[in-house]
């Protein structure tokens, strides 16, 4: 592995140990504080699996600039369900959805985030190096695990909370705990 691409396989190491940083923060903001992620969140949930999903194939596999216009597809899908979002709150008074993590809601660190992936996709797909075959390392096996764990915590979690049915964009309840208690589901 050439120098350079040994260096981008640092950074999209340290880029999906990020997005599980992040989706793990989201669970605890979920689980501690009982915010319920609303359906605009979860797919911005999925999204950062998207994103993360073209690293993971650079770091398992081999790097190509596929894998990360593959990244910079997801990211840009991504940042707009976040500016989306962004846009419904922006009006004065009109509330937010969450709580904010240094004076800005996960919405709009979402948003910021899928930039910066957008750019270091770019960026890093001009200076990839194709066709150089690596063995993926005990490290990369492990982030590759940590991720799919939280993508089937994600999954799981999903379902407690909207079964079968679509997510409401105001959550205030669990699905399955609502329907094991007894209680009327919200």
């Amino acid at each position: 592995m050439n120098h350079i691409n040994r260096i981008l396989h640092y950074l999209d190491s340290l880029a999906i140990i990020g997005i599980i940083a992040m989706l793990c923060a989201a669970f605890g903001y979920q689980f501690l504080t009982f915010e319920l992620p609303c359906a605009l969140c979860a797919m911005q949930r999925m999204g950062l699996y998207a994103i993360a999903a073209g690293l993971m194939m650079n770091i398992y596999f081999q790097r190509t600039r596929l894998h990360y216009l593959m990244t910079i597809l997801s990211a840009t899908i991504n940042g707009i369900i976040g500016l989306l979002q962004v846009i419904l709150h922006i009006v004065p008074g009109s509330g937010s959805f969450g709580a904010s993590v240094f004076g800005l809601h996960m919405y709009t660190w979402n948003f910021i985030v899928c930039l910066v992936f957008i750019i270091y996709a770019s960026v890093a797909g001009m200076l990839t190096v194709e066709n150089q075959h690596h063995k993926a390392s005990k490290l990369t096996k492990l982030i590759i695990v940590l991720l799919l764990l939280t993508l089937i915590a994600n999954i799981v979690s999903a379902f407690l909370e909207c079964g079968p049915y679509l997510c409401p964009s105001d959550p205030q309840s669990y699905w399955l705990l609502d329907i094991l208690t007894g209680k009327p589901w919200i």
